[in-house]
């Protein structure tokens, strides 16, 4: 009896163990046809189009640079404080006011003479003949204007002239050039200029702060402004340090810092992901919190959110990633604690595969809206009317972490095989659409041919939920090697040409360009992309992935970037993604980012879908609010006071993806 045991245990065990299918030996079952609706993926046009990333892939894992506002010590504040009130006494007590008849705005030594700045005009003295002359020209072969307010040289012997209609150069050669917004200069009225040992230019302007980098390759402007740089916008002096890693402001509301720290992205990742666990999780969900103070937070809260499974199937797919990658058993832990969260979501209505948007204390009971009920366990409220949003996170997490994790661990391949047929069952049987509490069909949950083939209304959806309703059927099969999954795969694709929809899911002008479906459409085709092996459905998922990437290739969105190398791996330009990466700020607080005042900004003629003034270029990341990849990057003007800190999450997904898949190398030990 305890042999017969022991075998039955055995073969049970196996059977767990099992991944019933060989997925890259499934082929589509019944015939179908591809309208010709997108180039084929030799098209002569689309060849020069390659950037061959797999030939320089894994992009090195560099140290960058990080700029953020630090506090002051008080001793450093009354440091700075003399340095600043020295300066500005020199110049208002200079003798050479009285020679130029004028206050002096700056004074600049060079080599037998002496640069002066006044807001009449520039000066300069011979300290040999002591002659004094003012330059005569202004504008094309002189300054820009004769309202002169700081002056600096460089190693090169060049004199950078700042002025209230830009910026101005005199070289060691007598030539005369200028750098307004149509070049680079975010702001023009300039009000003080720094240069470091390295000639980085650090520029105070009426709105903000500039590093300017005039002989480096590549990216030379570096704006700051805002409460995540400055305590004020308005600089009036800039003093640097030795090293030049710190940056002194003296700003119309007092002095401030900004420090340069190297980093390279894996210490990026351990600061953001440690940053959750202290202040993002409610109920295992990963969520945004609010700060009780956005300087110095001491306590935050964490409110509910309709997209809260969306939200933590990032985490729980960069986790799962994050253990793939390196075997690290914190990633594992991490992983588990968000899955089970989503689990909760999966189970609290009572109701079997009625996925809930978000979870509360049923002690908010009096606080809640109609659309929250009542849960079975009587300790919680969960919120209805789920949408497609919702169930894409659910199947994005649960091929992640079976993938990496659950299918090795017997215990929790039981349950994700469980839960992940139970959810698919309510949505098959109830033919393709999600019903709520109450008999209805939530009002995004639909994934049916009569809506999405057949309701000219629902032509915005037609590809993308024929995307996601793929990849939910192709997740189920391969994790349970449930049958009828795959006659349901095969019979949208073979009867009502899903497979053809998918092909236009990214819709483009005239269409507004809705970049949430960014988003929703690679959380979609992600696991499509690494479980499709037929090789007519996986040539069309490759032109789907090259035609939404060439929409969004000057986005520079490393999420939507790291999926679609996955199948197209030489037609995405990795490094703009890594860089992408490099540049949003580690420090998740949403600050309020005002960009829509630059000079160097060219505006989109065409609003967003919701109406709002858009950029025709995405600004680096590092100069706008960055939150989620569903944001529009080309809205100037986005963020809030600070206070609201973003979960990081979303950075975490896009470069455990990168690791993973070998496009960012590992750290060097």
């Amino acid at each position: 009896m305890n042999k017969l045991l022991i075998i039955i245990l055995f073969l049970s065990s196996i059977t767990l163990f099992a991944q019933e299918i060989d997925i890259k030996t499934v082929k589509t079952d019944g015939k179908y046809k591809l309208p010709n609706l997108i180039s084929s993926l030799d098209y002569e046009d689309e060849v020069d189009l390659r950037t061959d990333a797999s030939k320089y892939c894994p992009v090195g894992d560099k140290v960058f640079i990080e700029h953020v506002r630090v506090n002051l010590s008080s001793g450093e504040l009354k440091d700075l404080d003399r340095i600043f009130s020295s300066k500005g006494k020199e110049l208002k007590e200079s003798k050479y006011n009285k020679k130029v008849m004028a206050q002096l705005t700056a004074m600049q030594k060079e080599e037998g003479e002496l640069w002066l700045g006044t807001a009449h005009g520039l000066f300069r003295f011979d300290t040999k003949t002591k002659r004094l002359s003012r330059h005569e020209s202004y504008g094309l072969n002189g300054p820009l204007s004769t309202q002169i307010s700081t002056l600096a040289l460089d190693s090169k012997e060049n004199l950078w002239i700042g002025t209230s209609l830009g910026l101005s150069t005199l070289s060691k050669y007598g030539e005369w050039s200028s750098v307004r917004g149509t070049e680079g200069l975010p702001v023009e009225e300039i009000t003080a200029l720094a240069i470091d040992k390295n000639d980085n230019i650090w520029i105070g302007t009426t709105q903000g702060a500039i590093l300017y980098k005039p002989y480096e390759e590549g990216r030379q402007w570096y704006y700051r402004v805002g409460k995540r740089y400055l305590i004020d916008d308005e600089i009036l002096d800039i003093e640097i340090s030795d090293n030049g890693m710190s940056v002194y402001f003296k700003t119309k509301s007092g002095i401030c810092k900004i420090e340069a720290f190297e980093r390279t992205l894996a210490q990026k990742a351990e600061i953001i992901e440690s940053r959750i666990d202290k202040w993002h999780r409610r109920e295992g969900l990963v969520a945004a919190c609010m700060l009780n103070d956005a300087e110095n937070p001491t306590s935050h809260t964490i409110g509910d959110n309709d997209n809260d499974g969306l939200w933590t199937s990032y985490h729980v797919v960069a986790m799962s990633l994050a253990y793939a990658a390196t075997g690290d058993k914190k990633y594992l832990e991490s992983a588990k604690k968000s899955m089970h969260a989503m689990i909760m979501l999966q189970n609290v209505s009572g109701i079997p595969g009625l996925v809930a948007r978000s979870v509360v204390s049923i002690d908010k009971r009096d606080e809640m809206s109609k659309q929250w009920r009542e849960a079975p366990d009587g300790k919680h409220l969960w919120k209805s009317d789920t949408s497609s949003d919702e169930i894409d996170g659910h199947f994005f997490a649960f091929y992640a972490y079976w993938e990496h994790i659950a299918k090795n661990d017997p215990e929790e391949a039981k349950l994700i095989k469980k839960q992940i047929s139970t959810l698919m069952n309510y949505i098959v049987d109830n033919n393709y659409q999600l019903i709520d509490w109450d008999g209805e069909r939530t009002r995004w949950g639909f994934w049916n041919p009569e809506l999405l083939n057949d309701q000219p209304e629902h032509y915005t959806e037609n590809g993308l939920n024929s995307a996601q309703i793929l990849s939910f059927l192709k997740v189920a099969y391969y994790i349970t090697g449930n049958k009828k999954f795959k006659k349901h795969y095969d019979l949208l694709i073979t009867k009502h040409g899903y497979l053809a929809n998918i092909l236009l899911e990214k819709k483009v002008f005239p269409d507004l360009n809705n970049h949430s479906d960014n988003q929703l459409a690679f959380v979609a085709l992600y696991p499509l992309f690494q479980l499709e092996y037929d090789s007519v459905a996986r040539n069309a998922l490759q032109r789907t992935a090259r035609r939404h990437y060439r929409v969004l290739d000057r986005d520079g969105s490393a999420f939507f970037y790291f999926a679609a190398a996955t199948i197209d791996p030489d037609f995405v330009n990795i490094n703009a993604a890594v860089e992408n990466l490099r540049q949003i700020p580690t420090d998740r607080r949403l600050w309020k980012m005002t960009n829509s005042n630059r000079e160097d900004i060219v505006w989109n003629p065409y609003k967003s879908r919701f109406g709002r003034r858009q950029l025709i270029h995405v600004l680096p990341a590092d100069e706008r609010n960055f939150e989620k990849w569903n944001r529009n990057p080309y809205y100037p003007d986005e963020g809030k006071g600070g206070k609201v800190e973003d979960d990081g999450a979303s950075w975490l997904l896009a470069y455990w993806m990168g690791r993973y898949h070998g496009v960012i190398s590992s750290p060097k030990k």
